[in-house]
């Protein structure tokens, strides 16, 4: 048996193991950045149009370009862009009115009517009118729509008959006029507006029917369009300008294309050459390498905080069906040593509810560290821990399921340290990302796991309803991972969601956090936010707190005589790192 200065002493020498090899990947890119490009006009505040913002990702585009059926992250920013909805966020995560110029409320709640801007076009150039709001509120809750976020508008009047008992309409959507739809609910629902600002039921053209079509090519009325030709499933898409977007100027931009599958260095080198003119697949070293330089500090930017992370507990399994258990998790935790881990992009975490999400409370003292106090509660527990003799504790053994690559695979064994410190002995397990899904989600499965949620919509209801909400449990893919039920908290929850004073519904969260945070279903550990980084000539581009590429009002300020022309520095680089990257390696990695 270990002593406790002995299992400190070994999670300092695992911290320090991590931060060494984070040193060794600064080490190992210790040649210095190529400047930035300026912009053409620096003195100069007017936007000018023209140009193309060229954008690039690791991954790629699965799924269609479809509002109604989108579920993937990175294909969110193209559609936020492609289709212009009746209200949209702003960027302090506010709704605000987009394709209706207002919306009235009805007194007791249950009604919203919108009006909608006169002239506004598709990109086939019809006017988008109350019928064409109709049409696709109705194509995207069809019941053949393989419609991922159907069940957040099950508020809507008619919800159930139409999507489960063959209605031929949703009674809840009513025409009145050429420009004015009337949105009726059941009950009166503060989440509405807020997903309404989603881009799931956002306006379409008439080619795109009545139902649902795999085979149908994108057209709404956003500020950007499809080019003919332009995706190249695989390998790019390109948008153009919608001439005819409603909002007179806009946008300034000419194109936005994207290219997928390139490597994340390959994105570095290519932003440095001016190849590239936004980046935000950075490596944890070149973050560093970003901020610590003066030229590029300035055009560096944190998105918004909007993601929890957790290890949550299943309170159905031993031990944590017992409160005090998971009580004395939520102490032991050194939050601390996973900011180390990656400190360019980790925050601690306290609390359900991340920075960026409206009702977030900087004063709130949820989970802290309190090493005493995680003694106390195995003690209360019917486990007393003795940390001079290593005695005591639960006597099981708890598995704990982690997936390779990722952040998970270091913090579990920081984890581990932790809890072998009040006699809790976690066996971890790597597997891979589709199996760990399938394990953390299934009843009676996984005592303890480590999932994270990201926001769908900035409302502190999208972290409460699905993680801790009884009515989120389910056999297989339950999205409440720890199978929690507390009846009080369930109320509460239920007022909020009807709620629509914001003060009131905020401090009705505010109870619901104490609550999710005292009886530990997670133990809060951190959040995760990504760094972007963009070329000195990329003008009023700002992070927001919901789109992943906020351009609609960016334009470009390059010279013309700077288009394409890569630095002897850059090329240089480029052309060692294609070369490494053709040579074969002479020894395969041992993990």
């Amino acid at each position: 048996m270990r002593s406790t200065r002995r299992q400190i002493s070994a999670t300092g020498r695992l911290v320090g193991v991590l931060t060494a090899l984070a040193l060794l990947g600064l080490a190992a890119c210790r040649e210095p950045l190529e400047p930035p490009i300026g912009a053409a006009h620096p003195g100069e505040t007017t936007p000018r149009r023209g140009g193309k913002l060229r954008l690039a990702s690791i991954g790629d585009l699965r799924g269609a370009l479809d509002p109604a059926t989108s579920a993937e992250a990175l294909g969110r920013g193209a559609i936020e862009i492609m289709f212009a909805g009746l209200v949209d966020y702003d960027e302090a995560a506010h709704v605000v009115p987009d394709l209706a110029s207002r919306w009235e409320l009805s007194d007791d709640g249950l009604s919203y009517r919108f009006f909608l801007r006169e002239g506004a076009r598709f990109h086939d150039g019809e006017e988008v009118t109350a019928d064409d709001v109709r049409r696709s509120i109705e194509r995207a809750l069809h019941p053949s729509t393989p419609n991922p976020w159907a069940s957040l508008y099950d508020m809507i009047a008619g919800y159930d008959e139409y999507t489960q008992k063959g209605a031929a309409h949703l009674a809840g959507v009513v025409v009145e006029g050429r420009y004015v739809v009337s949105i009726h609910l059941h009950d009166k629902d503060a989440r509405f507006l807020p997903v309404l600002a989603l881009p799931t039921l956002r306006p379409v053209c008439k080619s795109a029917g009545e139902r649902y079509s795999d085979s149908w090519a994108p057209c709404g009325a956003g500020p950007f369009r499809l080019e003919a030709g332009g995706w190249d499933h695989g390998r790019s898409l390109t948008l153009v300008r919608h001439e005819g977007y409603f909002r007179p100027g806009l946008p300034y931009l000419d194109a936005v294309q994207w290219t997928y599958g390139m490597n994340m260095m390959t994105e570095r080198f290519k932003l440095e050459a001016g190849d590239l003119d936004i980046v935000r697949d950075i490596s944890q070293a070149d973050v560093v390498r970003f901020q610590t330089d003066q030229r590029w500090n300035p055009l560096s930017v944190f998105e918004p905080v909007r993601s929890i992370y957790g290890e949550s507990m299943n309170t159905e399994m031993p031990p944590f069906d017992n409160v005090e258990v998971r009580r004395a998790v939520a102490a032991a935790i050194n939050r601390e040593h996973y900011r180390e881990v990656r400190p360019s992009a980790v925050t601690i975490s306290n609390q359900a509810i991340p920075p960026a999400v409206p009702g977030y409370d900087p004063t709130f003292r949820g989970q802290e560290y309190d090493y005493p106090a995680a003694l106390e509660h195995m003690r209360k527990a019917g486990y007393p821990y003795d940390p001079a003799t290593g005695r005591g504790g639960y006597p099981g053994e708890i598995t704990y399921y982690a997936y390779r690559p990722g952040l998970q695979e270091y913090t579990a064994q920081l984890l581990q340290q932790d809890l072998a410190k009040i006699g809790l002995q976690l066996t971890i397990k790597l597997v891979s990302f589709p199996t760990f899904v399938a394990l953390a989600y299934r009843r009676k499965t996984t005592q303890i796991s480590n999932p994270g949620w990201t926001e769908d919509y900035p409302d502190p209801s999208d972290f409460f309803d699905p993680l801790f909400d009884s009515s989120a449990i389910n056999e297989e893919q339950s999205q409440n991972s720890a199978f929690y039920r507390n009846p009080r908290l369930d109320e509460i929850l239920a007022r909020a969601r009807h709620e629509l004073d914001e003060t009131r519904r905020f401090a009705l969260y505010g109870e619901a956090n104490r609550i999710v945070c005292d009886d530990a279903p997670w133990a809060f550990t951190h959040n995760y936010r990504f760094y972007i980084v963009h070329q000195g000539y990329v003008r009023d581009y700002r992070a927001h707190p919901v789109w992943p590429e906020n351009v609609g009002k960016t334009w470009l300020d390059r010279a013309a005589d700077a288009v394409s022309s890569t630095s002897p520095g850059a090329a240089a680089s480029w052309a060692s790192l294609t070369g490494a990257l053709s040579r074969p390696s002479g020894r395969r990695a041992s993990h």
